[in-house]
């Protein structure tokens, strides 16, 4: 009987890891098809105005879906080389902003209960190294609440509204250089009853430098690809190629993704026949975009979240028209038996 509560009890355990683990793929699948509809989303509504595939715009059916330096013949004549780039760059700048709302009896007790916080807040901020000068309050409004006053009459009842405070709301902005001092700027809002962290923002002050650099590392990698393919025999006499590019930016904020994870119910639930709903609780994490449709990756190592730059190069060449149908050649021999060419 020992043996058999045993088997039975390793059977449910091995259907419970089984299904852990079925479920922690699924949700890995969710939260990345999550993120590639975000990426996908936000993608094309930049591309609406600088498409990526760019030779759209003239009509032609190429597809930019594949990479690996894309070649495509669009038409007998013509191809088309593309290169796509992305580099991650760690921000050098970092914004973040708390909402404060305060409530009083009049506008002069509101507005010194609310100072009374900031003050708090800010003098906590400059002691952990933040200038005060890049800090900035942000005045949101000052309206006065009410209530209803029930006045009874003999058939009926009114109702007034009347004056009871006034509630007032400001931002701070927080201006910094250290990504890990979010967590102590929460922990010092908390103790100042400052709840509520509206945004975090990220800032790269060198953003033409990075578009340089993808541009440079895009025309050296065509300039190897094209002496390849004029290896072949390709013929890339185009002494004026079309070239068309295009360009983004991907901030982390926009990269978070959530999946609800599975938890399973206690063995003591299934002993007790008895079936307890647990709160499955929400996973949130970063996910940057992958690196499966680049030929070019710079800084492919993600420690922590960072602004992604994408730059894209396409390049149209007209081939030499190798059907053009030639002259025939006719040659003469003469009695002397020497050989002429003759020009028809």
């Amino acid at each position: 009987m020992k043996h058999l509560l045993l088997i039975l009890l390793m059977a449910i355990l091995a259907t419970v890891c089984n299904s852990v683990f079925a479920q922690h793929n699924y949700n890995q699948k969710k939260f990345k098809a999550a993120n590639w509809k975000s990426y996908e989303k936000s993608k094309r509504s930049l591309d609406k105005g600088n498409p990526d595939n760019l030779f759209q715009m003239e009509g032609y059916s190429y597809s930019g879906n594949n990479v690996g330096g894309i070649q495509q013949y669009v038409k007998d004549n013509e191809m088309i080389f593309e290169i796509r780039s992305i580099m991650n760059v760690e921000a050098s700048k970092y914004l973040v902003e708390f909402n404060l709302t305060q409530v009083g009896e009049d506008a002069s007790v509101t507005n010194n209960l609310m100072n009374t916080r900031l003050d708090s807040f800010i003098s906590k901020l400059i002691k952990l190294g933040v200038p005060q000068q890049e800090v900035y309050v942000d005045m949101i409004y000052l309206v006065p609440t009410f209530k209803f006053n029930v006045s009874e009459k003999l058939f009926s009842k009114t109702y007034n509204e009347v004056p009871t405070g006034f509630e007032m709301q400001k931002n701070v902005h927080i201006v910094f250089d250290d990504i890990n001092l979010v967590d102590d700027m929460v922990t010092i809002a908390a103790e100042c009853e400052i709840y509520d962290l509206v945004k975090l923002d990220f800032f790269v002050s060198n953003t033409s430098d990075v578009y340089d650099s993808l541009q440079n590392l895009s025309v050296d990698y065509l300039n190897r690809k094209t002496s390849v393919y004029e290896k072949l025999g390709v013929k890339l006499k185009d002494k004026s190629p079309t070239i068309r590019e295009s360009s983004r930016a991907i901030y982390p904020e926009t990269q978070y993704n959530d999946y609800d994870a599975f938890v399973t119910q206690s063995l003591d639930a299934v002993k007790r026949k008895t079936v307890t709903t647990i709160r499955k609780p929400k996973t949130v994490a970063y996910d940057q975009i992958a690196y499966n449709e680049f030929d070019i990756v710079v800084n492919p190592t993600i420690l922590k979240p960072m602004v992604q730059y994408v730059y894209t190069l396409q390049v149209k060449y007209v081939l030499e028209d190798l059907k053009k149908e030639q002259k025939p050649t006719y040659m003469l021999v003469t009695p002397n038996g020497d050989v002429k060419q003759l020009i028809l």
